[in-house]
């Protein structure tokens, strides 16, 4: 914004001299530059989250169309995606899931019991 003012008001000053409307133009460029450092720390956080919600977004899709599979599993290991399920085996008696080396996990839970 500090820059614009500059850029403007030397092309104001070409000839020596200045016009009235570019007075006014100047002026109140310079009152949103002034009420903008008065609120800099407003301003700062919010065109920060806009640009890491603009790059956030842009790196999601990025990973998405290199390879899809990675948003299909839960990396949470409390709770196994069925990708994950379906490498492995084991049984469901009720809300409990028992897996081969005998290991269980209340599937309501998603704590793992030993047997």
């Amino acid at each position: 914004m500090f820059v614009l003012y500059l850029i403007l008001m030397s092309y104001f000053m070409i000839g020596n001299a200045i016009e009235d409307y570019a007075v006014y133009v100047l002026l109140v460029i310079y009152m949103i530059h002034v009420v903008l450092m008065k609120l800099n720390h407003v301003y700062e956080v919010a065109l920060k989250k806009g640009v890491a919600s603009y790059l956030e977004v842009r790196e999601l899709k990025r990973l998405a169309d290199s390879n899809i599979e990675h948003f299909h599993f839960n990396l949470d290991s409390r709770y196994p995606s069925i990708e994950i399920l379906n490498k492995i085996h084991f049984k469901q008696e009720g809300d409990i899931l028992i897996f081969e080396g005998g290991a269980k996990m209340n599937s309501g839970y998603g704590k793992f019991m030993s047997k």
